[in-house]
């Protein structure tokens, strides 16, 4: 049996079933009335015939065949493309109904024998071993890689975290406060006019990034809202308000215990 399977060539196997052509069954179909002693050979035409008859048969039944017999071509030794069927295991045995007892028998364990050896799992050579765990590895690293991006923009998405939300605000103080004249400037100490200083940056920020609330402002945009604060200048109106007040130095400087710097 070992030495027939190396005499033909299967043409492909589709699930897990030995996929033949017309060919080949008509070599293995001579093969094995030569060793029950028949000595006539089946040709290929007589074959080809034998199935275009069976199709029609099956058609005009309302049976289709083809899922059994499927025509392709195959290069003679004239160079000539020429017509042949690929059949599967179903489709071989249904063409043998009128040959031996024998050659059925021997065609059928071939061609268990042959599914049975193509199905056998391959045995994997040393190197292409490594270049599976290669790949493998590979695939890995871009997994990391992939859930790395991804964590990375959902970090960037996200709102704010209340540690960056503290520094925006100690930042808006900052500036509020630098704006106002420093600590001891009479705007300073005017609770009015610094919540407006303070108001004022922050709707800058909203007007900037289109939020309603400074805390809602996406991760990403944390540095560019440090940036922001950092340039802000007060509206023509708001500057001259704070100028006018820390203009006043007699009265008021005196009622509040301090000197401007």
């Amino acid at each position: 049996m070992s030495d027939l399977y190396q005499s033909f060539k299967v043409m492909e196997i589709n699930n897990s079933q030995a996929t033949m052509t017309s060919l080949e069954v008509v070599d293995l179909i001579n093969k094995f009335r030569l060793e029950e002693g028949n000595k006539t050979e089946k040709r290929h035409s007589d074959l080809m015939r034998d199935i275009r008859n069976e199709l029609e048969l099956l058609e005009k039944a309302g049976i289709l065949g083809e899922r059994n017999f499927a025509l392709v071509s195959y290069i003679d030794k004239q160079n000539q493309a020429r017509p042949c069927y690929q059949m599967t295991k179903a489709g071989i045995m249904q063409m043998l109904n009128k040959e031996s007892a024998l050659v059925r028998y021997k065609t059928q364990q071939y061609i268990e024998a042959l599914e049975k050896e193509l199905n056998k799992p391959k045995q994997l050579s040393p190197m292409e071993l490594l270049k599976l765990q290669y790949k493998a590895l590979e695939e890995h690293e871009q997994k990391i890689d992939q859930v790395k991006r991804d964590l990375d923009d959902y970090i960037d998405n996200a709102p704010l975290f209340q540690v960056d939300c503290k520094e925006v605000q100690a930042e808006v103080k900052r500036k509020g406060t630098k704006v106002l004249g420093g600590y001891r400037s009479p705007a300073y100490l005017d609770n009015s006019l610094r919540g407006k200083v303070y108001a004022d940056i922050q709707r800058e920020l909203k007007r900037q990034f289109g939020v309603n609330r400074y805390e809602a402002i996406k991760r990403k945009d944390y540095e560019k809202a440090l940036i922001i604060i950092s340039n802000y200048e007060a509206p023509f109106k708001l500057q001259g308000d704070i100028e006018l007040k820390n203009s006043q130095i007699g009265l008021e400087l005196e009622k509040a215990g301090v000197t401007n710097e």
